[in-house]
Order: C-alpha cells, then structure tokens, then sequence
C-alpha cells in the first residue's frame, strides 16, 4: 500500500494522519520502518490506550480520540492521509471523503483501502446477495459498503482532487486472508486464551462470519477498494467557495 500510493518516495518526518487507525498497527509501521511522523485517531478511548501500549516511545507514533466526521485539525495539516478499513464504519461516506481531503495539504496524497461491494447501479444485487449483503452488516455493525467506483466519485467531488483519483481492485490478493484468520487462530491460539471463555466464544462467533465474507468476496459481491488522490493546489475556503458558486449557476 505504501509502493502503490507512492510513499516510499517522501522524506523522513513527512506528516501523516492514520484516520481509524484502531490499535495503531499501520502508524507504527509507518514511523518505524519510513521514518513518518504519525498521528492515529479513532473514536475508542479503548483503542486509543492500546495503541499507546504497544508503541515504543522511539517511535514517532501518537494517537488521540477524534472523530473521522468532524476532524479536529485545521485544514491542510498533514501531508499524508492514511485510511484501512474504516470507510466502511462511517455512515455518511460524502463526509468522510470531505474530510480526509480537508485535512491534507495542497499536493498531499491521501491513500485508502476498504471493503466495498460491487457497484449496484450497474449490476444490482440479486436475491441471494441481498440477505447475505445484511448480515455482513448487522455482523460488522456497518452502515454500509461503498463500491469502489462511488467512493471515488465521492472523492472527486469535495472538488479538492487533483486530477482523477487512482484505483485498483484488490479482493485477489486479500482473498486467501480470510481463511488465513481462522487458521491463525488455531495454530496461534494464545491471543485467544489469553482472554479466557469470553474472548474463546467471540474468536468461534466470528468463523460464520469471516467465511461469510470469504463467499461474499470470492463471488464478486464484495471488493477490496485502493484509492489514491493527490490534493489540488486550492486553498479549501477558496475551493467550497467555487463549488458554491457552481451549485448557484446550475440552481
């Protein structure tokens, strides 16, 4: 993901906002292996003291409770903004996009995964995929899967994009993934164990689910989503401003 959305080019210190970052996996790796200066948010105050428990303070990682919605930095505050698999958690997708384009400095790069579903406007789900579709759902307490192709509509339209943004279909390299989980879980059980009957029964709840997606993904009703954009040289009051000025000509 770091070759792909070009970042293995950009200096040591260059700042970068892991939105959703959970417990700080990627921002570690991130400022321990490229020299990055990350900051992680996310909207659990447990996931925010896990995070700081697993990170060495030599590492130039620090993390917050914020809010992918409503971020609290200034416009234009980082120069990479980092998201994996935490589009699915936001309930309005429009504002997401908004956001991690607000937040990035002009000529900044925002790189992306996330699950999404096939694109129903063109091929709308049939009547099995829709059952299926809810329970991944309600399983993962999601609002929604974007697909790939809207998502990236919604970015190109916060007006901030340069260009046209850049994406690719992953779902054949992450497939193996899922089934990979549950293997992992067997042959590395302490992670289980460690957490006694409770953390046994949710690890077996989670098996239905994963093989779920596994089908979901295989049959092309689910797809793992890259996108990259690169921030346009235009201050974000100037370019709201523009946009509502175009939303008034065609009014």
């Amino acid at each position: 993901m770091v070759h792909w959305g070009g970042l293995d080019t950009l200096p040591s210190g260059t700042m970068v906002l892991d939105v959703g970052c959970g417990i700080g996996g990627s921002s570690r790796i991130l400022a321990r292996d490229y020299g990055f200066a990350v900051t992680g948010i996310t909207i659990s105050p447990q996931q925010v003291r896990r995070a700081q428990q697993l990170t060495s303070p030599e590492v130039n990682a620090h993390f917050q409770v914020d809010d992918a919605l409503a971020l609290s930095f200034p416009d234009a505050s980082f120069d990479v903004v980092w998201s994996v698999e935490a589009g699915p958690h936001m309930p309005d997708k429009a504002q997401f996009a908004r956001e991690l384009m607000r937040v990035l400095k002009p000529g900044g790069i925002v790189v992306v995964a996330d699950w999404n579903q096939r694109d129903d406007r063109q091929v709308p789900l049939n009547v099995w995929e829709k059952p299926v579709m809810r329970q991944l759902l309600d399983q993962w307490s999601h609002p929604a899967f974007s697909s790939i192709e809207g998502f990236s509509e919604l970015l190109e339209a916060t007006g901030l994009v340069a260009g046209e943004v850049t994406t690719a279909d992953w779902t054949a390299e992450t497939l193996p993934s899922w089934l990979d989980s549950i293997w992992q879980g067997m042959v590395r059980p302490a992670g289980i164990v460690r957490f006694g009957v409770v953390g046994l029964i949710k690890s077996l709840r989670e098996v239905p689910t994963f093989l779920l997606m596994r089908l979901a993904f295989g049959a092309g009703l689910c797809r793992f989503g890259m996108f990259r954009a690169v921030r346009a040289n235009v201050p974000t009051s100037e370019m709201l401003s523009l946009q509502l000025d175009d939303r008034l000509v065609r009014s």
